[in-house]
């Protein structure tokens, strides 16, 4: 009687492909993270680029001078981050060497015409290029 029940098939071998799957699954979704990481850096970074030149540009141009002490301070911090350019830079090192006289003194006096008038160009030149 046993050897009538023959009509049961022996188990298939059947190829083990989810190793495989897990790798390409792991794979893929590091690419895409990385994609969506890069898009998202790029588009931060380039409105950054742009909204914190005029943020610092507003900075720059609304300085008191009621305080030339501070303003000096300012205006140095300040435009260092606005010379970008060959231009930009060497009008900032023109404005420094004016602003400097004012920083380290205890007593000041208010700051003179020749000063202003390079702060305004340096201005004016910033606000072009923005």
């Amino acid at each position: 009687m046993s050897e009538s029940l023959k009509d049961i098939k022996p188990l298939m071998e059947l190829s083990d492909l989810s190793f495989y799957l897990l790798i390409f699954t792991i794979v893929f979704g590091l690419f895409i993270s990385f994609k969506l990481f890069k898009i998202s850096y790029k588009y931060t970074k380039g409105k950054c680029k742009v909204d914190c030149q005029k943020y610092y540009f507003s900075k720059f141009s609304n300085i008191d001078w009621s305080n030339p002490k501070e303003a000096a301070y300012l205006a140095t911090k300040y435009g260092a981050v606005l010379a970008k350019d060959k231009r930009r830079r060497e009008l900032y090192r023109q404005l420094r060497t004016r602003l400097d006289r004012y920083k380290y003194k205890k007593e000041i006096d208010r700051v003179d015409e020749e000063t202003l008038n390079y702060y305004n160009l340096y201005k004016q030149v910033c606000d072009e290029s923005l």
